[in-house]
């Protein structure tokens, strides 16, 4: 057991870090893109050894690494307002319920 504390504070911020990394891995997705280097630059031993596809290969992994790295965030923020919502909708569903058997008890 530990001794975390859930709280709605708790949810926004981890959603909004969560926000915050996926631009961030939106951004390396496309600066990957941008500095790729032509394939003529290895040259013709570069080629001959296929210095040209590893390289383009391992880029375009890193690319969709990053990408889905974004995804799985955006899902993300997305579950912990979805939860921020339930968890406010269940607060107060409970403080009616008390109310309620409170007046039952008094009356």
């Amino acid at each position: 057991m530990t001794d975390l504390k859930m709280t709605p504070e708790t949810l926004t911020g981890h959603g909004q870090g969560s926000e915050s990394l996926s631009e961030k891995f939106g951004q390396l997705a496309d600066l990957l893109h941008q500095a790729q280097v032509d394939d003529q630059c290895f040259g013709p031993i570069g080629d001959m050894v296929g210095l040209s596809s590893i390289y383009l290969d391992s880029v375009q992994e890193c690319q969709d690494l990053a990408t889905k790295a974004q995804e799985f965030l955006v899902k993300t923020k997305q579950a912990l307002d979805d939860t921020l919502k339930d968890y406010a909708d269940t607060e107060e569903q409970i403080s009616e319920m008390l109310k309620k058997a409170g007046e039952g008890l008094a009356g």
